[in-house]
């Protein structure tokens, strides 16, 4: 995905004063101003300089470092060639899932996952970070959404890429603080404009790349507690229990969870509201939620070890509710290690 280009005097006059030890450089701008491309000139910069540098890329629908819909680290030594980083491309040292190709709706994980991956860089002993960002600029969730990720990273320098003066209401916060420094860098003038038929098959072709090599794995529910999903932190129903609420329902229940007044459940066809209403009141309950098998099959998950790191995304591609086992195509040996699984929006 990368584009061609030649340093211009502006570009290498700003290397010079961010290419520095212990220093943070957040880059911020819109779609197609060249943000990654110069995000990996700084990194050349950097490692030429003798720096060990962590590449914290956050831009969750265009991925150069791990696949979409994640944030991933990637640590760069003074040994690595700068042959290598024409393309930045490659498996991450650390990754975040976010779930989405978007940070609309998921505010709060890009916000997070962008701070654990600085910290994780920081923790690799990186002399200098640079962190690129997704071109979600407009309208006031992105000004709060950019605004918080600064106050969270907290970059010494905050490089906005602009055209005009898009960025303001951004960064005008910050104009006067004494920690940040701000500056504004026009558009390289090779920087060329990528259609969204472009960005559908680069995203397509990265969770290629990412799953050329994994294989189908079983996790069993016992084994696994479930983030943002309803499933897979209660008391799983036993079979009469299973037996009372099919009956109830007038509906084959593959799969019932308790929880404290509430209950999640898996049943052969979408409920109707009215059974779903006469259930949660014949059992008192707060908060009932239903979901066919078809709410698993094909859902991206990110998978976390017992020290929470994610350690791999997998693909849910079948539910055996016999087994009490989802069938996950992920990387190798991931599925033994995980704890914790994570469901993402986004359905391949």
């Amino acid at each position: 995905m990368a584009d061609l280009y030649q340093p211009n005097r502006d570009w290498e006059n700003l290397a010079r004063k961010v290419v520095q030890p212990q220093q943070i450089v957040l880059v911020i701008g819109a779609t197609d101003v060249g943000k990654s491309t110069f995000c990996r000139f700084l990194i050349e910069q950097g490692v030429t300089s003798g720096l060990r540098v962590g590449f914290v890329d956050a831009d969750v629908g265009q991925s150069q470092i791990g696949p979409p819909t994640t944030i991933g680290l990637k640590v760069f030594s003074p040994n690595d060639s700068t042959d290598n980083l024409t393309e930045i491309e490659g498996e991450p040292d650390a990754l975040y899932f976010v779930g989405w190709t978007s940070p609309e709706r998921h505010l709060l994980q890009c916000v997070a996952g962008t701070r654990l991956m600085v910290d994780a860089a920081l923790k690799t002993g990186a002399d200098l970070i640079v962190v690129d960002t997704t071109g979600y600029i407009e309208g006031d969730t992105a000004v709060v959404l950019k605004q918080h990720k600064i106050e969270l990273v907290k970059p010494t320098h905050l490089i906005c890429l602009h055209r005009s003066r898009e960025l303001e209401a951004i960064v005008a916060p910050f104009e006067g603080n004494d920690t940040i420094q701000t500056h504004r860098l026009l558009p390289h003038r090779s920087v060329s404009s990528k259609s969204d038929d472009f960005r559908r098959k680069y995203r397509e072709s990265s969770f290629t790349r990412y799953f050329s090599d994994c294989v189908q794995e079983m996790l069993p529910f016992d084994q696994i507690r479930g983030q943002s999903t309803p499933f897979f932190n209660g008391r799983q129903a036993n079979p009469k229990e299973q037996e009372m609420l099919s009956d109830f329902v007038d509906d084959h229940v593959f799969y019932a969870e308790w929880g404290h007044r509430s209950l999640v459940l898996v049943t052969l066809d979408a409920l109707p509201s009215l059974i779903q209403a006469r259930l949660k009141n014949h059992l008192s309950l707060k908060n009932l939620v239903t979901a066919t098998p078809q709410y698993f099959e094909g859902c991206l998950v990110g998978l976390l070890d017992a020290s929470g790191t994610t350690i791999s995304i997998g693909v849910i591609d079948a539910v055996d509710f016999n087994t009490k086992q989802l069938q996950s195509r992920c990387k190798v040996g991931t599925a033994a290690k995980t704890k914790t699984i994570q469901f993402g929006r986004y359905r391949m």
